[in-house]
């Protein structure tokens, strides 16, 4: 029997946590796709529900020395309108679902889903992302990139919740973003791309690269990066076509519904090149 849990707190969802094995339902857009039936029947939950989308101890947005501190309860449409949210992550909710997916929506629950098609994913690798997880014995620190291991596959520990999204500074960091699908908005992406650089006069002293949609996970190689830190841009330029070599052996897309790996490698190997071509 499936049983329902409501906490009334951040405390007492820990100790459920403790006590069950839970599905963890928050605005539940991505659940109730994943455990959907066909009409007239009630979604497919094999084990227990907690709900936490009444916990306002989740919903916060607050900046301090470090960075930006996003509650896992935080809808998107807070995460959109908050002056404090770095502007490439604002971008890429513009393009995310429809306004009441975004009404109901978090950025945690995103995360969670870890799906290769999960836009906001990608800004949140670029952007050197943490998560706190948290559960009745403590919390622990963990970038997003080691959290997320393949197709809705992550490290999280039956007993543990996501209790916030951490994101970096990065106040020179200049962002792209670029999204493909079938339809201008309210459309699972083909291919996404985020790409970031930070200038000294004329040298490129920070590049990163991150593509999503094209593997079992975001793709972002920091050690390709590195290679062409302190470049000037003209020679960013001229080595573009040589960048682009150097991440297509990590682009390693699919053909489904949606798209063919053919379309989608020389899509981004375009968009990669557009991305380059674009530093100045």
């Amino acid at each position: 029997m499936v049983n329902h849990h409501i906490p009334s707190s951040l405390k007492e969802a820990l100790k459920i946590l403790d006590a069950h094995d839970c599905y963890i339902m928050a605005g539940g857009t991505d659940l109730m796709v994943v455990k959907h039936q066909r009409s007239g029947l009630l979604p497919n939950f094999d084990k227990d529900v907690c709900y936490i989308s009444n916990l306002k101890e989740l919903q916060y947005i607050y900046e301090d020395e470090k960075g930006v501190h996003i509650g896992a309860g935080t809808k998107y449409i807070d995460i959109q309108e908050n002056n404090l949210v770095p502007d490439l992550l604002k971008q890429i909710i513009d393009e995310l679902a429809s306004p009441n997916i975004r009404n109901m929506a978090t950025l945690a629950g995103n995360v969670a889903n870890a799906s290769p098609a999960g836009d906001s994913i990608v800004g949140l690798y670029l952007l050197d992302a943490k998560l706190e997880l948290v559960n009745v014995h403590g919390s622990r620190i963990v970038p997003i990139e080691d959290f997320i291991f393949g197709v809705r596959k992550i490290h999280r520990h039956k007993n543990e919740l996501i209790k916030e999204i951490f994101i970096p500074h990065h106040d020179d960091l200049n962002t792209y973003w670029r999204k493909v699908g079938s339809r201008a908005a309210e459309s699972i992406s083909k291919v996404t791309f985020a790409g970031g650089y930070e200038l000294d006069d004329d040298k490129v002293t920070d590049l990163r690269m991150a593509f999503g949609s094209v593997s079992v996970t975001v793709v972002r190689d920091r050690e390709i990066e590195k290679k062409y830190i302190g470049l000037t841009i003209d020679e960013i330029h001229e080595k573009a076509d040589e960048i682009v070599e150097d991440m297509e052996k990590y682009i390693t897309p699919i053909t489904d519904q949606r798209s063919t790996k053919e379309y989608r490698l020389k899509v981004s190997k375009n968009i990669l090149k557009d991305f380059l071509l674009s530093i100045e």
